[in-house]
């Protein structure tokens, strides 16, 4: 369970731009992670070659080979927004010069250190969100998944007391 996010750098309004692939080897680099090898996406690995965890959790997030002809963009398909991974995430767009694609909108768009001008950004319906920090990021998109887990917690308790006893 959880949010479904993408990042990418967008260039003219709607045209995929190339993030910066130097950025993202050195951060890569720092946290002493690597791509997996795996033709459908490239997830982060460690050194020993497990899966990157956050917030205690295995993460699914995962970029372009580096090595890709084209425009190279990342997702994560089961967010937790932990705070680790909100930290993460901010610093990967900041080193990639990616924004971020929230396809559960409200908003549908995220800048992260300002890396994207207003122009280069299409028309999707609803007005950007401008993050200058992961904590700014984490409270953006953890209020509303917060809401989220609530509201769920409280359908499940209610359902449980709604059973018999056996």
């Amino acid at each position: 369970m959880g949010f479904s996010l993408s990042f990418l750098r967008i260039e003219g309004g709607q045209e995929p731009g190339d993030g910066d692939r130097e950025g993202l080897q050195l951060f890569l680099a720092d946290r002493n992670l690597h791509l997996s090898e795996d033709d459908s996406c490239c997830f982060l690995l460690t050194e020993d070659g497990s899966r990157l965890k956050l917030d205690g959790y295995d993460t699914d997030l995962n970029l372009d080979s580096l090595d890709k002809d084209g425009p190279i963009s990342g997702s994560i398909w089961h967010a937790h927004l932990g705070r680790e991974e909100c930290e993460f995430i901010y610093d990967l767009c900041v080193a990639g010069r990616f924004l971020i694609i929230n396809p559960q909108g409200g908003p549908t768009l995220i800048v992260v250190d300002h890396n994207h001008e207003t122009s280069d950004l299409p028309d999707v319906g609803d007005a950007p969100a401008w993050v200058d920090s992961a904590d700014e990021l984490a409270q953006l998109l953890g209020a509303p998944f917060g809401r989220f887990i609530d509201f769920r917690d409280r359908v499940i308790v209610s359902h449980d007391a709604a059973q018999p006893a056996s």
